[in-house]
């Protein structure tokens, strides 16, 4: 079911279909709640009656009603990739099916998976889950807090509505070679790495309606932990792991010798 997202970028989203309510008036009435998964900010639970006017067992046509009272036609089905890659052009090139787990080396990954299947992989199989974005407990037991021996440097950025929906979601590792966990809490992101948790970067998070500001960043200097002292170099690799991990676009690796 196409569900418009009403904000430049987005498209549209697909469902994940929590309930369905026969409604007792003889027309042909159905109650929906479902999630949409692709919207400002973060998924949203809603709900809509549709009214059947054909079924298959493969489909579901019928008419609902927008917030105007205005008759829509809406079609329900299990989704295929020419329609994602219509309508969620932007979900497609940044976080597609050859590009759903992130390698610091080494080639992405390139399974074949259904269109069902890579939803279920993005987006979680339940409502639950696709309401739900990585969180401290996605991940792991090991949390510990940023050491004392830190420093702090600005990254100053404010994103578009649809990358921070991205940044929103985070990032759970789903192999070894996926070096770091992300994601948010109240008013901060934090960047662990997988194999150890420790907590390397701590960004101040803002919402600004539907956009998302990185203010100040507190980073790890325990040398136990982490072994890097240049808040610079810090910098330009944070905004890599941004653009690569969170945003799913392709930038280079900094080097320290371009560092002026």
């Amino acid at each position: 079911m196409e569900v418009p997202v009403t904000a430049a970028g987005f498209g549209a989203s697909p469902i994940i279909i929590e309930e369905v309510t026969p409604l007792k008036t003889g027309n042909g009435l159905l109650r929906l709640t479902f999630v949409q998964a692709i919207h400002p900010i973060a998924a949203r639970k809603r709900e809509t009656v549709i009214r059947v006017l054909s079924r298959t067992d493969n489909y579901l046509i019928g008419t609902i009603k927008d917030k105007d009272g205005n008759q829509q036609a809406a079609m329900l089905t299990l989704p295929e990739y020419e329609w994602l890659e219509t309508y969620c052009p932007l979900l497609i090139k940044r976080r597609g099916p050859s590009n759903l787990s992130f390698l610091m080396e080494g080639e992405p990954l390139s399974p074949k998976f259904t269109a069902e299947e890579y939803l279920n992989i993005t987006f979680g199989r339940t409502p639950i889950e696709a309401l739900r974005v990585s969180s401290a407990d996605s991940f792991g037991e090991r949390h510990a807090p940023m050491p004392a021996r830190h420093s702090i440097f600005r990254l100053g950025q404010e994103y578009n509505s649809f990358d921070s929906w991205m940044i929103a979601r985070g990032f759970i590792p789903s192999c070894m070679e996926d070096k770091w966990f992300i994601y948010m809490d109240d008013d901060r992101l934090f960047f662990r790495r997988s194999w150890t948790g420790n907590l390397i970067y701590e960004v101040e998070a803002i919402w600004r309606d539907d956009r998302i500001f990185l203010g100040n960043v507190c980073v790890n200097r325990e040398t136990e932990q982490y072994q890097e002292t240049d808040d610079d170099y810090d910098c330009q690799l944070l905004n890599f792991l941004i653009s690569e991990i969170l945003l799913g676009e392709y930038a280079s690796f900094p080097i320290k010798d371009d560092i002026a």
